[in-house]
């Protein structure tokens, strides 16, 4: 099991969401850096899909316990909170972001302080063992669906972990994910999104302003503030049908400043839309936190293809190592 001793912001379990269900209602959910959800497992030799913690922010402490059994590759990848693991004679390591180490029953991972990014994927070999609800182990928060009791960890739960895949492997401290990945959070300050014609006044200075990412800002999405200058003006308000709503959607409400979506956004929604953040920068928006400021950039299709083309290729190298 890995014992939760403390919970931090928020931790819950989470996948790679359960997708095919949106025409039901019921929204995707999932890990907000696929990405580094994704990374974390290759590094542990898991299926890619294999439930996994995500840390919203520091302050989590997480104890393993295996009674009786040999020790664990662990990971973690996304956001850096200085992971640390501490063993019962109080010695401690490093667990740097995107390696895998090896964790022995009694030690504790904890993650005192936030040095870059939002949100940490943590991933044990095996994953974790808990029911599947629509086919996906992924923690809906809001509709208290999956993941562990449909709600976020908090202290004192303690959490299965499966049999470890038999193809467990010990990463040598060199190894590291390629460097196409780790570009995939350089320059947080510019989203790449492919823009979609709308009737709104000053279309054009969306991608000349600079956005302050709000503190109404969780796994649903992001509030932006538009840091000066005018506000988008929404001609089109009571005339457009709801319509389906995909990770990355940049929507317009009235008030003139855009909502960023994310993981567990709604299915359909009724505000104009700006475009959809490039899923190649989809990791690079779920490092967002309330302050950070943010610009967005259009890109054609063909780019927006060709540069998920380039991640995906750098993942399976480093899934196939």
């Amino acid at each position: 099991m890995l014992i939760i001793r403390r919970a931090g912001i928020l931790t819950t379990v989470q996948d790679l969401g359960r997708t095919g269900w949106a025409r039901f209602g019921v929204p995707a959910s999932g890990a907000m850096d696929a990405l580094a959800a994704r990374t974390a497992n290759a590094l542990v030799s898991n299926d890619p899909a294999a439930a996994v913690l995500e840390l919203t922010g520091p302050g989590a402490a997480l104890t393993v316990s295996l009674p009786d059994e040999p020790p664990r590759l662990v990971a973690v990848a996304g956001a850096d909170l200085d992971a640390t693991i501490t063993d019962g004679a109080g010695h401690a390591r490093a667990l740097p972001m995107g390696h895998a180490q090896l964790v022995s029953d009694g030690e504790t991972l904890t993650f005192p302080r936030r040095r870059a990014g939002a949100r940490a994927i943590v991933a044990v070999a095996g994953g974790f063992a808990v029911p599947r609800t629509f086919a996906s182990a992924a923690t809906d928060v809001a509709n208290q669906l999956g993941g562990w009791q449909g709600r976020p960890l908090r202290a004192g739960d303690a959490v299965p972990i499966a049999n470890a895949p038999a193809s467990a492997r010990r990463l040598t401290p060199d190894d590291s994910p390629p460097a196409v990945l780790a570009a995939a959070y350089t320059d947080p300050f510019v989203l790449r999104f492919i823009a979609l014609p709308l009737a709104i006044t000053n279309a054009a200075s969306f991608t000349e302003a600079t956005y302050r990412v709000t503190p109404q800002a969780n796994r649903v999405g992001f509030r932006l503030q538009r840091a000066g200058g005018p506000l988008l003006a929404d001609t089109a308000a009571g005339t457009l049908l709801s319509e389906p709503i995909a990770p990355g959607t940049l929507q317009l409400p009235p008030d003139g400043q855009p909502i960023l979506l994310m993981a567990d956004r709604q299915t359909v929604g009724g505000y104009p839309v700006l475009g959809h953040v490039i899923a190649a920068d989809l990791p690079k928006a779920a490092q967002l936190w309330p302050g950070d400021r943010v610009r967005f950039a259009a890109v054609t299709l063909a780019a927006a293809r060709a540069e998920l083309r380039r991640q995906e290729e750098a993942f399976a190298s480093l899934s196939s190592c």
